[in-house]
């Protein structure tokens, strides 16, 4: 009695088994001929980062004398705006340290950040929609004057503002021109000094 009880659980299993591994793969429907059969697919659209790219170092093309100015194109600046977001807006600000040469502790080896302009001019690209708007618009025009905004404190270089319609991803790049008004005071060397940007 318990042979037999033993050898048909055995059979069962086996029987069990043999139909899983030869199961008919499920479908979402089955349709008659003329009739439209539907398949739902989905997919995901993944999102990145807001970020900032700036050059590494620049050196400025036209030095300046006492009294005079040092200016440049500072480089290719770009957002790019990878977020996917819905409200893709933000604002890049740039700020600078002082220029000194040597230690610049001594008298006349220091240049302060408010004789350093920043004018970013408008866009040379961008991709997306939305409104790019520079922080100080075009003409950036090489001094004198300074053209631009001084960099005592930090000041907007670019921004991206939107409307409801405007979403998804979006860049933009400029080339800002950098004027440093040098004191009458300032010593002959190279100076050297730091512009930061960052983009929120």
């Amino acid at each position: 009695m318990r042979r037999g009880l033993a050898s048909a659980a055995v059979v069962g299993a086996a029987a069990l088994a043999a139909g899983i591994l030869t199961a008919t793969p499920a479908y979402a429907g089955t349709c008659v001929a003329s009739d439209p059969c539907d398949t739902t697919v989905t997919f995901d659209v993944t999102a990145g980062a807001l970020q900032i790219t700036v050059p590494d170092t620049v050196d400025l093309a036209n030095d300046g004398t006492p009294g005079g100015f040092a200016y440049g194109q500072l480089g290719a600046i770009t957002v790019d705006d990878l977020r996917a977001s819905a409200t893709p807006s933000w604002v890049a600000t740039v700020s600078s340290t002082a220029f000194i040469t040597g230690a610049g502790t001594d008298p006349g080896t220091s240049i302060p950040a408010s004789d350093v302009y920043y004018c970013s001019g408008d866009a040379t690209a961008t991709t997306g929609s939305g409104t790019f708007v520079p922080g100080q618009a075009s003409p950036c025009d090489p001094p004198p004057p300074a053209d631009g905004t001084a960099l005592d404190t930090p000041a907007t270089a670019f921004s991206h503002t939107v409307l409801p319609a405007d979403t998804g991803n979006n860049s933009a790049t400029w080339n800002p021109l950098l004027t440093v008004a040098v004191p009458l005071s300032a010593i002959a060397g190279q100076f050297t000094g730091t512009i930061t940007h960052s983009v929120a």
